[in-house]
Parts: C-alpha cells; sequence; structure tokens
C-alpha cells in the first residue's frame, strides 16, 4: 500500500490509491491541524530571534554578538526540531510532503486554493532549510569573525633574515563581511517566512467555505477555536456562518454529527448546545439537546463527566 505523490502521468494520488481515496477528508484535516501547529511552534521561534534583535541598531551586529550566542543555539535547535532530516522529517517536511498529496498539481482544475497552499508551505520549507544553515554559520564562525576586528590595524612583520611586511589575511578577505551576509539573510530569511506563513494562513481561510461538507474539517475548527483567534482574528461562530451561508448553528451541528458518529457524547452535547445558542429554533439542535442529557446524565460516570 502506498500514498505516493501524483505519479508521472499526473493522476492525483485518489485516482490511484483507492484507500487514499477514501480517507482523503482525514488528511484534508490532518494538513489544516498540521499547518495550525506550525504557526504556533513558528511564533516561539520567531520571539526567541527576537531576543537577539535591539530596536533601532544595526540590522545585523545583534546578530553577531557574542552575548546572543546561547540565543542563536536556541534557535538553530528549534529549527532543527522543525524542519528535521531526510532520515528523521520534522513537523514542516511532514506538512509539506502531506500538501503534495492532499493537494497535487493534477487537481488545480477543482480549485486553486489547495494548489497554492501547497506552493506556499513548500516554499516555507526551502527558506527555513536556508535559515538553518545561515545560523548554523552564525554559530559556527560569526564569533570567530567578530574577534578580527580587534586585531591591531596594519600589516605584520614576517620574521625572517629580512623582516618583509606581510598583509593580514583579514586585509584581503572581508570575513566579517560575509558573516554579516549571513546574518542579513537570516534577518530576511525569518520575515519570509513569517511573510509566506500569513499568506497561507489567509488563502486557507478563504478554502473554508468549499470544505464545509468535511466534518472532521469542521470539527477540527470547533477544537481549535483559540487557535482561529489567534491566525484569523475571528470567533469559530463567524467562521461557521461564513463556511454555512449564514447559518452558524449548522457549523455546530455538523460538528455534532461527526461527534456522534464516533460516539463522543458530551463533546457532542457542547456543540448542539451551540448551536441552539447561536439559533434557538434549531430543530436538529433542540431534538438532539435532549436526546444526549438524557445519554449523559445516564451514564455519567461512564463517559467521565463531571
Amino acid at each position: 500500500m502506498t500514498t505516493g505523490q501524483s505519479a508521472p502521468n499526473g493522476d492525483p494520488p485518489e485516482r490511484r490509491n483507492p484507500w487514499f481515496a477514501k480517507r482523503h477528508d482525514f488528511f484534508v484535516r490532518r494538513a489544516i491541524d498540521e499547518f495550525f501547529r506550525l504557526t504556533r511552534s513558528f511564533e516561539d521561534i520567531y520571539l526567541i530571534y527576537l531576543e537577539c534583535r535591539r530596536p533601532l541598531a544595526d540590522p545585523c551586529a545583534d546578530l553577531l554578538d557574542r552575548q546572543t550566542g546561547e540565543v542563536r543555539t536556541r534557535l538553530w535547535d528549534r529549527l532543527t526540531v522543525m524542519v528535521g532530516t531526510e532520515s528523521e522529517k520534522g513537523p514542516l517536511w511532514r506538512l509539506k510532503d502531506l500538501c503534495h498529496l492532499v493537494w497535487p498539481k493534477s487537481d488545480e482544475p477543482r480549485g486553486q486554493g489547495g494548489s497554492l497552499v501547497d506552493w506556499l508551505v513548500g516554499a516555507v520549507f526551502h527558506e527555513a532549510m536556508k535559515l538553518k544553515e545561515n545560523i548554523y554559520l552564525l554559530n559556527s564562525y560569526g564569533p570567530a569573525a567578530c574577534q578580527m576586528r580587534n586585531f591591531p590595524a596594519g600589516p605584520e612583520l614576517f620574521s625572517g633574515p629580512v623582516p618583509a611586511p606581510v598583509p593580514r589575511l583579514e586585509s584581503m578577505i572581508d570575513v566579517r563581511g560575509l558573516i554579516s551576509r549571513a546574518a542579513a539573510d537570516v534577518v530576511g530569511q525569518m520575515e519570509q517566512i513569517a511573510f509566506l506563513l500569513t499568506h497561507a494562513a489567509f488563502i486557507l481561510r478563504l478554502m473554508m467555505p468549499d470544505l464545509a461538507r468535511n466534518m472532521l474539517v469542521v470539527r477540527l475548527l470547533a477544537e481549535r477555536e483559540d487557535v482561529l483567534r489567534l491566525l484569523w482574528g475571528e470567533t469559530l461562530e463567524a467562521v461557521f456562518t461564513d463556511m454555512f451561508y449564514g447559518d452558524a448553528a449548522e457549523g455546530f451541528c455538523t460538528a455534532g454529527r461527526s461527534y456522534l458518529r464516533g460516539q463522543w457524547f458530551p463533546q457532542a452535547l457542547r456543540m448542539y448546545q451551540k448551536a441552539l445558542a447561536a439559533s434557538p429554533t434549531c430543530d436538529e439542535a433542540i431534538t438532539r439537546l435532549v436526546q444526549l442529557q438524557a445519554v449523559v446524565r445516564e451514564n455519567r460516570q461512564l463517559l467521565g463527566v463531571a
């Protein structure tokens, strides 16, 4: 069994793999959830990066400062975890591969939103790889380059039969200038990753109405309501209102149905309660609320409800 990327003939995975086709909704839900987690992870990395920056300072000087070495090491460690390696892929690497599967290029006629997310995540991956290497350069060679500025100016005297001036290495090659370029690249790459992730989040938000039939995605949104507020600046009810043609209650009911299919009765009950709060005349919410209240009340201990 394989769930590989598009074949040379351009067919998407679901056309060649019935197993993948049956679980496509699950993998879409997983890609979105992994994206949510990635944005939170990058926010933490960005905060570490800001510890290396000083307002109104030279854009690169603070990244080369010896006092920020420990912070740069933490930054590299976090990026290594996020990106990973070929033998042990990190969350970003796995998300890139997953987006290729879920939204292949051959799928563009059915909507370009997924293809754009795939492209943006791929761009984030490549920027992160370059960023990781530049931070490695700063950590490994930056301190030595910075020390060269403390050397006395002028040529060295070669101690031979007749002393002769020999130009210093640092006067022949601008080593610190090369390291400073790597520091400047770090600044640009951090901002570029933030820029790309912001655009990917925007495209995902635009895709939500097209994903209204995916019950797993709808349920995920209900479970990540705090992420929606941070990422999109919207409440869950506002997102559902947009997804379900002005009927937020239908969104909560869809999440409730998904929970019911998995026999998650307390969670389903909460969704129908929210549906009723959004629309007091929602027939499905009224009916299910009575049924689920009875189920939860009679099986409180078995369901682990306080």
